[in-house]
């Protein structure tokens, strides 16, 4: 393995250890949106949802980019809490398999 694909590897597996601390956070901006019904929550989902697809695509992590989508355009166009909260447990058994 050369450099390059060491560093590569590298940031590979950091952005794995990441994607725990992201799902977070997207998990923080759906309950407060659901124990509050603040749009600020549901808005910051949709962006951290939106990041999470376009990064894990970027890293080659095709199904976490799909699910990821998926919640991305659910809080777009829906704000069914439940709705949210099933892609939501989609995406963390995605990462958590």
């Amino acid at each position: 393995m050369n450099e390059l694909e060491k560093k590569l590897a590298e940031l590979n597996e950091r952005y794995a250890a990441d994607l725990g601390e992201r799902v977070m956070k997207i998990e923080g901006f759906l309950s407060e949106y659901a124990s509050s019904g603040s749009e600020d929550a549901l808005e910051n989902l949709y962006k951290g949802a939106h990041a999470l697809a376009g990064s894990a695509r970027t890293f080659g992590l095709p199904d976490v980019s799909v699910v990821a989508k998926e919640l991305e355009l659910s809080a777009r166009d829906s704000n069914d809490v439940k709705f949210l909260q099933t892609k939501l447990t989609k995406l963390k058994r995605i990462i958590s398999s």
